[in-house]
């Protein structure tokens, strides 16, 4: 499925060969729904790139789309109910409903600024594509009004709602914290999140936030590592192999990877500026290599402690890797963040399935934050429990793992 860093380029493709589309975007969902707030499509008049979820709803999408396209101006709201209003011929998973913001682009006004969205997608800059998609009464700006948002500057067009300097400031916060959602201006003109879509009055704006291909960084090549690349790839993630061995790290064992480092763990890892977006997974042949990764990660998670570090092992491989780096100094808040023993308690045995359980370890927290027994590293006491996006954890039972025992290591790798 198509992400900001597909999406922006294709749409600054599509500007510039004098093409004119209309951008569907879900700004919000009740109950359960195929996509995610903030999955987008384009349909132009020779089809369509990307998806909001396939099936009746989004086919209904695409013709309010190519209808907005015919007339040649505006945007409007569409909801797309999954709850049985369309006649299907099979039973979906998903009963809920999305609303979708339908907006036409066309080259003349707003080509520069889906170059400025490819570019903060390209470099992994943070920003934000600003909309407006309820003016309020009266109105603030015209319904589809929008503008860019860079969280270390302000607004391209800080005028466009008339928005003050700290409702301003609120926006580059959420758009830090890379935080899709509605916001509604209240009385007053201060902003506060909203979940809801029929007209009361007041001005909304979706926040929508612009991250390129999110970085998946395998440091060990062995036989983990293989499903283990060829899963992030699957999954849109910038993969890259890192390993000291040209014999191990090579095309050839990894033919979907974006990137192989034939070089020590250090320098590997010092030479990439890992930031929030970067799941840096230690996968390595021995504890002095874990060390090594682990420690350089840790120095850049010191500067920006959201950036995910993770590493399989048993129980005492990985307390005596933590201990060994927390005796050096290095703060317990830090240690306490990082993912081990990693993956979901699968009760994994083979390199693929281990591969999949860190997969999923990575989803999750990519996803909801959440860390209960559920993840290895909460459950052997490691990891710092946390109730994520979502809310409360949810306990489960306890059950054995070999990834989990005391004694020996997962498959070989």
């Amino acid at each position: 499925m198509a992400g900001p860093e597909q999406i922006w380029p294709e749409a600054v493709r599509t500007l510039e060969g004098g093409k004119r589309f209309a951008l569907a975007t879900v700004v919000n969902v009740r109950g359960s729904t195929p996509r995610e707030v903030g999955a987008k499509m384009i349909v132009r008049t020779d089809g369509q790139f990307g998806t909001i979820g396939g099936g009746c709803g989004e086919a209904e999408v695409f013709r309010k789309a190519r209808l907005l396209l015919d007339e040649g101006a505006g945007a409007r709201l569409a909801e797309v109910d999954l709850t049985g209003d369309f006649e299907q011929q099979e039973i979906g998973t998903c009963g809920g409903i999305m609303d979708v913001f339908i907006e036409l682009w066309s080259p003349d006004r707003d080509l520069p600024m889906a170059r400025k969205l490819a570019d903060s997608a390209r470099r992994n800059l943070p920003g934000a594509l600003l909309s407006v998609v309820d003016p309020g009464i009266p109105e603030r700006a015209a319904i589809g009004a929008r503008a860019v948002v860079d969280p270390s500057a302000t607004p391209d067009s800080p005028s466009v709602l008339g928005l003050d300097s700290a409702a301003l400031a609120q926006i580059r916060e959420q758009v830090a914290d890379a935080i899709a959602g509605l916001l509604e201006i209240a009385p007053g003109g201060t902003l506060r999140p909203t979940a809801r879509i029929e007209p009361n009055g007041s001005a909304r704006l979706f926040v929508d936030p612009i991250s390129g291909a999110q970085r998946l960084i395998i440091a060990g090549a062995g036989h983990i590592a293989q499903p283990l690349a060829a899963l992030g790839s699957m999954l849109g993630f910038h993969v890259t192999v890192i390993d000291d061995r040209a014999q191990f790290a090579n095309r050839e064992r990894f033919p979907s990877a974006d990137e192989i480092m034939v070089r020590p763990f250090k320098a590997a890892i010092d030479s990439i500026w890992l930031d929030r977006h970067c799941y840096v997974i230690s996968v390595t042949r021995g504890h002095a290599f874990d060390d090594e990764v682990v420690r350089a990660a840790l120095r850049q998670a010191a500067r920006d402690p959201r950036i995910f570090i993770g590493m399989i092992g048993s129980r005492r491989r990985v307390r005596t890797t933590l201990e060994r780096i927390g005796a050096d100094g290095v703060s317990p808040s830090l240690l306490s963040e990082i993912h081990a023993p990693l993956g979901v308690d699968l009760g994994a045995e083979t390199p693929e399935e281990i591969a999949v359980s860190i997969i999923g370890e990575v989803i999750r927290e990519r996803r909801t934050r959440a860390h209960d027994e559920f993840n290895l590293g909460v459950k052997l006491g490691q990891l710092q429990r946390a109730a994520g996006l979502r809310g409360a954890v949810r306990p489960r039972p306890q059950a054995p793992s070999a990834a989990a025992r005391e004694a020996g290591e997962p498959a070989a790798k």
